[in-house]
């Protein structure tokens, strides 16, 4: 007969150690480091940099600003400038003589806009002048001008025109004016006057000396006014 072979698991040690040692092979699955992740970190810092120098620039910029002379209506070509007119607000000026501080407010008032200028127009040097309207060799006329003789929109301060005096006395204007004789010429709008019972209205004018003498005489007849565009 064979002899029967048996095998049997060795006998585990009797002690403070066999907790320990059952413990090690119930647990024999290995563990696999878990990876940092350093990318999110980096990114993190990232963006927390580029929100921290955008409030810093934010900041800055905010301490930049200064008060400056800003317009609270609009004001026409020729208007004195007038304290009602005036309001203040911030800005960043870009480059030299940008603005108008607001600390010259007093120096401000008295000038005369040298174009149309819309409300809320933050003011630069070179948008008034001291110079009232009329100058030194200018004249400011009025010209009476009937329906029909000047543009169906009207005339606005700052228009340039060129008037061209009637030339006779046929149809509705027979024994109203004498006819001027002198020629067209060329004028600035200061104004424009409210109509009157036959809708005719009062246009004041600025020429230079050039045109003085033709536009007193145009003042005693007729005329009609043609707008002109920039540089006519």
């Amino acid at each position: 007969m064979g002899t029967a072979l048996s095998f049997s698991r060795p006998s585990k040690p009797h002690g403070s150690d066999s907790g320990f040692l059952d413990q090690l092979e119930d647990d024999e699955v290995p563990r696999v480091p878990r990876r940092r992740r350093w990318w999110l970190l980096g990114v993190a810092v990232v963006l927390a940099a580029v929100v921290a120098f955008g409030n810093y620039a934010l900041i800055t910029g905010q301490d930049e600003r200064v008060d400056v002379l800003a317009l609270t209506r609009e004001v026409s070509w020729g208007q004195t400038i007038e304290e009602i007119d005036l309001g203040v607000v911030k800005a960043v000026p870009d480059q030299p003589q940008a603005f108008i501080p607001a600390s010259d407010r007093d120096l401000v008032v008295g000038q005369v806009a040298r174009s149309i200028l819309p409300a809320g127009t933050v003011l630069a040097p070179g948008q008034l002048s001291v110079q009232p309207v009329p100058g030194p060799g200018e004249r400011l006329v009025g010209l009476l001008v009937r329906p029909g003789h000047l543009p169906a929109r009207g005339l606005s301060a700052g228009d340039l025109v060129q008037v061209n005096p009637v030339m006779g006395g046929a149809g509705p204007d027979v024994g109203q004016a004498p006819a001027s004789t002198s020629g067209p010429f060329r004028a600035r709008v200061l104004g424009v006057g409210p109509p009157d019972s036959t809708g005719a209205v009062t246009v004041d004018v600025v020429v230079g000396t050039d045109a003085a003498q033709a536009a007193t005489s145009a003042s005693a007849g007729q005329v009609v006014m043609v707008q002109l565009g920039p540089g006519g």
